[in-house]
């Protein structure tokens, strides 16, 4: 049984590892070409221009409404708006498959908290229904529940959606339904196990105390450790797929969709503008001559128009 802990330790880990590993490659990622879509979050024009606009906008100290970006990040994650206003029939099963999927992370960190406040005495686990320990227990179990259901008819949803629209069935991958398959494993292993023998995650709970304390105690449930097998085996699985999109949205809004900081003479922009131009070119075109630099290319008229 001291097998199942160490798989859990390791997947963590490894998880932990693997996402810092990537979030770092994204903030050391080169220049991006600026979009120049308005309005930007942070921007204070209420018409939904640019400070650009304004003369001699580069005397002036520039003002960013940090709230407001903050905001817009929110709408775009909790209630995936972007999806909404654009593609309203994608929305009607993404919308529950991502909310759900954030009340599992939130019941993972209830379950997490519950263990750290027992171990510390603030709570007892053994009296789970009484005082602020009650309120954890519901709040657990209700956003366990819901999560499930959630994330279980918007992945089912997705799937249906992805096999039967003709009109982007060519932009699928395997993995993308190896992914929503996947986590309708995960989901439907949780929550046989919490109708078989775990109905308000005190398992759960158990299970992460030994974690936390190194107590590998023996677990005879075999639904229980189907399902610990599985959500490892996911955390190992997650940092290597297009789901890792979840941490890098950040960057995407951030240093490409609000990215409007000027570029002056001297500045770290024109150094970063100056170490991209002097990568090379990988493909080729009648305007784009490969085996040069962008710099190079930049500064050379095509052979085609010579001619």
């Amino acid at each position: 049984m001291i097998f199942l802990y160490l798989l859990t330790y390791f997947s963590v880990l490894t998880f932990v590892i693997l996402v810092i590993a990537k979030i770092m490659k994204y903030a050391k990622t080169p220049v991006h070409i600026r979009w120049e879509l308005y309005p930007v979050a942070h921007e204070n024009n209420k018409y939904g221009g640019s400070y650009y606009e304004k003369p001699q906008w580069w005397k002036n100290k520039i003002k960013k409404n940090h709230l407001a970006e903050w905001w817009a990040m929110l709408e775009e994650i909790l209630l995936l708006r972007g999806v909404y206003i654009n593609n309203r029939k994608l929305w009607i099963f993404s919308f529950p498959f991502h909310f759900g999927l954030y009340l599992i992370v939130g019941t993972f960190l209830l379950i997490i908290l519950s263990v750290i406040l027992d171990l510390t005495s603030l709570i007892s686990l053994s009296d789970p229904i009484t005082g602020f320990a009650g309120f954890l227990h519901y709040l657990t179990v209700i956003c366990g529940y819901a999560g499930l259901a959630l994330t279980f008819i918007g992945s089912a949803g997705l799937l249906i959606q992805r096999m039967s629209d003709e009109k982007f069935k060519f932009y699928n991958t395997p993995m993308d339904y190896t992914n929503l398959i996947f986590i309708m494993l995960v989901v439907l292993s949780i929550t046989l196990t919490l109708l078989y023998s775990n109905p308000s995650f005190i398992a759960s709970k158990a299970y992460v105390k030994n974690l936390f304390t190194f107590k590998f105690e023996n677990i005879n449930n075999t639904f229980f450790v189907l399902h610990i097998i599985l959500i490892s085996l996911f955390l190992l699985y997650f940092p290597i797929t297009r789901m890792m999109h979840l941490f890098a949205k950040y960057f995407l809004y951030h240093n490409v969709r609000w990215e409007d900081e000027p570029n002056f003479r001297g500045g770290k922009i024109e150094k970063r503008i100056k170490e991209a131009l002097n990568f090379g070119v990988s493909w080729s075109a009648p305007h784009i001559q490969t085996g040069k630099t962008w710099a190079e290319v930049a500064t050379t008229i095509p052979a085609e128009d010579e001619k």
